[in-house]
């Protein structure tokens, strides 16, 4: 009876053994990642004087560069780095459109933007240019606000270099203190 008792304990225990592994795994992980959509860039220098490589005063209708090569030295086609004054430093995650809005001077005889690319009576004219671009048929009119897209879809963590030009007003200045204005370029996704 033992050995009866025995051999149907082995049986079940054999059973339970092939029926239910006991090394089996009843569950995995998945390791899950989520980059954000980020867009963050930085822009170097800060600063631009117009006509600096000069003598740092500006005279009605003339047309400025923001070109390390000389201020009154159009870009060539296609432009290169070193006509270029500013570099952005981008950090973002996805393409991205910049876009360069050049506001009305204040202060002395303050110039405002025409918002056609050219300068007149009190006003002056800005474009925007970037690295790789045709300057002659791809500069876009930096406007008081509002500009078109300079750069369109610069590749995630791309870093480009980019100017300006302002054609100054086309009449001479009634005041000789300071003009001042702030160039912004901005970054939204692609």
């Amino acid at each position: 009876m033992r050995k009866a008792i025995l051999s149907i304990a082995i049986a079940l225990m054999l059973l339970v053994v092939f029926a239910v592994p006991i090394f089996a795994a009843t569950s995995q992980d998945v390791t899950v990642t989520a980059t954000p959509a980020f867009i963050s860039i930085a822009n170097s220098p800060g600063t631009w004087t117009i006509n600096e490589y000069d003598d740092s005063v500006i005279a009605p209708a003339t047309e400025y560069w923001s070109n390390p090569l000389g201020d009154t030295s159009s870009p060539s086609d296609p432009v290169v780095d070193d006509e270029c004054r500013f570099q952005i430093t981008n950090s973002s995650t996805v393409a991205t459109d910049l876009t360069v809005n050049f506001i009305d001077f204040t202060g002395g005889d303050a110039m405002l933007n025409s918002g056609t690319g050219s300068g007149g009576v009190g006003e002056f004219g800005a474009y925007s240019y970037c690295t790789g671009m045709t300057y002659s048929s791809g500069k876009v009119i930096a406007d008081n606000a509002g500009s078109s897209v300079m750069k369109d879809g610069l590749a995630a963590t791309t870093d480009i270099k980019w100017g300006v030009s302002c054609d100054t007003q086309t009449d001479v200045w009634t005041s000789s203190d300071d003009m001042i204005s702030t160039i912004t370029i901005t970054a939204t996704a692609d």
